[in-house]
């Protein structure tokens, strides 16, 4: 792998913008960056970009990996409970593994969209049986704020539902106070990370990669709904860890019926993941500030630690 990464980047680098690959297959696009971050904007004939964004990728994922070892990384960049006072350098390297895994995502997921939008009148564009998510990055960005994705009851059941759970949850999770107090600048950059870098990043990036190009391509080659269903919720559990699993599944599977329902528009799916994440990294801070013997709502008698995979 690292080898085909190091000649896909040199390649973008020798070579300047070229033309694309004739005729290239979207999925070509897709699965290529998905494993070699860069090629599919070198695909596409834009090498140069490719070796920006790839140079952005890794460099933010293993800067945060191996300069800041503290920053332990899962694919929601969680830190649900810390083991020292000093949060800033786990947070600040989680932070960059998460940015540069999800624009991984994002630019997988825009490469295969872009190939995909200059072959539409190709016989297999034409006949693949999820439509195409047309919109931009910042379309993705306004999807969790848009009424018509709030009011919808595909989204607010499930913000509710998991809101319910993870409070109660919280409420009724033993563990014991911290020995230790965190500063209150660590404290609010712990609750940003927690509210606002995950909730974008994991909406921005894991819903179009998995549910935009995952689930449209293995639909295409199964012409099965099911079997794409299926697929792309298998592939969300397996990068979640071992204990939310089971939880990974059942939320890929919802969010991939929705996107369904809404004929291949993943924006509702990008509000309620986004929301639910938002919600989560409030209980989250919440026991942070509970573990040090401060005021919280809902707060339970013995400080809890609950997550949610989304």
């Amino acid at each position: 792998m690292k080898c085909l990464i190091a000649i896909s980047l040199l390649a973008a680098f020798l070579l300047g913008d070229a033309p694309a690959f004739a005729g290239l297959d979207p999925a070509a696009v897709g699965w290529g960056n998905l494993f070699v971050p860069g090629l599919g904007a070198t695909l596409r004939g834009r090498p140069g970009v490719g070796l920006r964004e790839a140079g952005l990728e890794l460099g933010t994922y293993f800067g945060g990996t191996y300069g800041v070892r503290e920053g332990d990384f899962s694919i929601d960049g969680s830190v649900t409970v810390p083991n020292s006072a000093h949060l800033s350098k786990p947070v600040l390297g989680q932070s960059l593994q998460e940015f540069g895994l999800k624009y991984h995502f994002y630019n997988t997921f825009y490469h295969y969209q872009q190939a995909a939008l200059e072959a539409k009148d190709t016989e297999r564009e034409k006949n693949n049986p999820q439509p195409l998510y047309t919109g931009t990055w910042k379309d993705m960005l306004l999807a969790p704020f848009e009424w018509k994705n709030l009011s919808s009851p595909w989204v607010y059941s499930l913000v509710i539902a998991s809101s319910a759970y993870l409070i109660y949850d919280y409420q009724h999770t033993a563990v014991s106070r911290f020995n230790f107090s965190v500063s209150n600048g660590n404290e609010a950059l712990y609750g940003f990370s927690q509210m606002a870098v995950i909730p974008v990043t994991g909406a921005l990036g894991e819903e179009p990669l998995f549910r935009g190009f995952v689930m449209r391509e293995t639909r295409s080659y199964t012409g099965s709904a099911l079997a794409a269903l299926l697929i792309e919720s298998g592939m969300f559990m397996l990068v979640h860890p071992s204990d939310l699993k089971a939880s990974g599944f059942l939320s890929g599977m919802y969010f991939g019926i929705m996107t369904n329902h809404f004929d291949g528009n993943i924006e509702p799916a990008i509000a309620a993941h986004f929301w639910v994440n938002v919600v989560d990294g409030l209980v989250t801070y919440w026991t942070l500030r509970r573990s040090q013997g401060k005021g919280t709502p809902f707060a339970p008698p013995v400080v809890g630690s609950v997550t949610i995979p989304f």
